[in-house]
């Protein structure tokens, strides 16, 4: 819900200088009445069902227990968080400020993960450092940001620009990303969970020009996102390697970023191929043909997510892998952490996707068909599957370095009104999302040994599919509003089941409870053991949870 009302403040004359507007024209337009506030005050609480997988250092054979024991039915999160929008327009040009606020209550399970972390920081196994250099409350959980902040106008009748911190969304799913990839997305507070795309994409700084063609019925749209106006941490995906509650299994308690595990794996955002200083661009046409509205998209930027750049002189290797695959050092042979403490470092080396999404109507089935491809040439992948005493090429699996694939992604995506009032009791059509994503390495060669993901991960394979479906169901002319949301990897196994519902009381109060429930075909129990069969489900193993949010909006 909107209000308006008056606003004086610093805040108010920080936006107006940042807009660019002239003391005329503010005293023209009346700069400091009728802005439209919004956001939301949420409280966010989280319960494991499972007993999650505490990685214990004070054991040298690295097969350790639980911290204190059982986790099961322990909170998990205690979160509130308070965001706030301001909008104003002013004739053809609109200004938007957002900001948010969040604050974490430590429970006892966050302060046996630090404690563990602490600890394997102590251990003679893992390092000589009397702590683990990260603080999960300061570092990960707490936070104050500027969302966004721009300004938008139009420039002649056909040409529209937006510039300022902004979010620009490309394809056509809310679920794995293919052509949305001008963004990465903060996946360490609640991976992969979170029902709005918006409260977890990274914003950037960059230029957002559309240019209207009417005479050919299309749009294109033109983004250049200038790098030195953007932190590295900023761009691609960020995944819990901090050991926090949703560290990819079974690695809570230990941090990867700082020198726990007795060498550590820090960023690197100068690595002259993964250089986050240079500037980003990409252009979309987008148009109709017939009864199909599709769009053509290219960009060029930082890969979506990180991989390991191993340190060339391989401190934790044991030479070349008895399979046969080789070490292969840095990549493009440029390594900038210091090798003597570190085992490899995080990039995201700068790529090209050109995509292509297209939807429609389809009267026979009375549904709306997607669907979005996107290739990826050179998409760089991690490689070497067998490990220390194994006889690999590295400490950890991926370690041997980075190898360049030719990488196609499509999605097929299908979303009916399901008339289920009769069978279910609802008060109308409910909503049905049926979508399919495949991954396809065109030069695929198995004895490359690529991984999903370096650390503990399985073989790649050349083709990977995975499956999802979305039924959202409303009741109580939208006051109850129930749903659930299946998904399962057709390739590697494992699949989730989220149940939900949410409950709407007037335009302000939203309740929702939730519970997410993971599969895995292969059980990562115990750290360096059985880990080259963890895929992405195996990730999420002993982390299934109960979730109530409770939202105010104003």
């Amino acid at each position: 819900m909107k209000k308006r009302i008056r606003l004086l403040t610093p805040l108010a004359s920080a936006v107006m200088l940042a807009a660019g507007f002239q003391a005329p024209a503010m005293a023209e337009d009346g700069f400091f009445d009728n802005w439209e506030v919004s956001g939301y005050a949420r409280l966010h609480l989280s319960w494991n069902l499972e007993n999650p997988y505490l990685m214990d250092g004070s054991d040298p054979a690295l097969v350790g227990a639980d911290r204190k024991g059982d986790y099961r039915y322990d909170m998990s999160m205690a979160r509130s968080i308070l965001k706030l929008n301001l909008f104003k327009e002013f004739g053809e040009s609109q200004f938007f400020v957002s900001g948010r606020v969040a604050r974490e209550y430590e429970t006892n399970y966050l302060e046996d993960l630090q404690e563990v972390m602490d600890q394997n920081a102590q251990s003679d196994f893992f390092s000589d450092r009397r702590r683990s250099d990260v603080d999960l409350m300061d570092d990960v959980y707490n936070s104050e940001e500027l969302r966004e902040l721009w300004w938008q106008t139009k420039v002649t009748p056909t040409t529209t620009l937006k510039i300022g911190k902004q979010q620009v969304v490309w394809g056509e799913t809310d679920f794995f990303q293919s052509l949305d990839v001008i963004h990465g997305y903060d996946q360490r507070i609640r991976s992969f969970l979170e029902p709005e795309n918006e409260d977890v994409r990274k914003p950037l700084w960059m230029v957002n020009l559309e240019q209207e063609f009417n005479q050919l019925g299309g749009t294109l749209q033109l983004i250049f996102i200038p790098g030195q106006f953007n932190s590295g941490y900023d761009r691609g995906n960020t995944y819990d390697v901090d050991g926090g509650r949703w560290a990819n299994n079974p690695n809570k308690g230990i941090t990867f970023r700082t020198a726990t595990f007795g060498a550590d794996v820090p960023y690197n955002f100068d690595h002259k191929d993964a250089d986050m200083d240079d500037p980003s661009y990409g252009l979309r046409w987008k148009s109709m043909m017939g009864d199909w509205e599709y769009s053509l998209a290219w960009f060029h930027g930082p890969s979506v997510n990180p991989v390991i750049n191993p340190n060339p002189d391989n401190p934790l290797g044991v030479g070349d892998s008895a399979s046969g695959v080789p070490f292969g050092g840095a990549y493009k042979g440029e390594y900038n952490s210091d090798r003597g403490s570190t085992v490899g470092e995080l990039i995201y080396p700068f790529v090209n996707v050109f995509g292509f999404s297209a939807n429609r109507y389809l009267e026979s089935i009375d549904s709306v068909f997607s669907t979005e491809l996107s290739y990826i040439p050179d998409s760089p992948y991690n490689y070497g599957l067998q490990a220390g005493e194994a006889g690999g090429c590295a400490f950890f699996p991926g370690f041997c370095g980075i190898k360049e694939k030719d990488v196609v992604k499509t999605m097929l995506r299908l979303d009916k009104q399901v008339a289920l009032q009769r069978f279910i009791g609802t008060s109308r059509p409910s909503f049905l999302s049926v979508q399919l994503f495949n991954t396809w390495i065109t030069d695929y060669d198995r004895d490359d040994e690529l991984v999903n993901s370096a650390g503990f991960s399985g073989r790649t394979k050349e083709f990977s599919t995975i499956a999802t479906a979305i039924l959202a169901m409303n009741y109580d002319n939208d006051r109850i509003n129930p749903s659930l949301a299946v998904g399962t990897d057709m390739t590697y196994g494992g699949s989730f089941v989220i149940p939900a519902v949410e409950f709407a009381y007037g335009d302000h109060w939203r309740i929702r409870a939730e519970a997410d429930i993971f599969f895995n075909d292969e059980k990562q129990d115990r750290a360096l053991q059985g880990f080259n069969n963890t895929n992405l489900f195996g990730y999420f193993h002993g982390n299934d949870q109960l979730s109530l949010r409770v939202t105010y909006n104003f």
